[in-house]
């Protein structure tokens, strides 16, 4: 995980991050755009070896302890 924006405190994810995600969770773009896995077609092409979505506030969210893990493997 990588922080993209400091005013949304979005987060970008790697490939191998968003696959270990649960269905159901909410992502966000770098557009602002909010998709939900495994309901939504979410474009799984990477730059510079992260996908154009993520999670907002991830220190506050439901699967806290699974993205400090993310960030620990870095």
């Amino acid at each position: 995980m990588i922080r993209w924006d400091e005013e949304t405190n979005l987060y970008l994810l790697t490939l191998e991050e968003y696959n270990q995600l649960p269905d159901g969770v909410e992502l966000t773009s770098i557009g602002n755009n909010r998709l939900i896995k495994g309901r939504d077609v979410i474009d799984t092409d990477q730059r510079w070896g992260y996908l154009a979505y993520g999670i907002v506030d991830p220190w506050n969210h439901p699967l806290k302890d699974l993205f400090l893990l993310f960030k620990l493997k870095q």
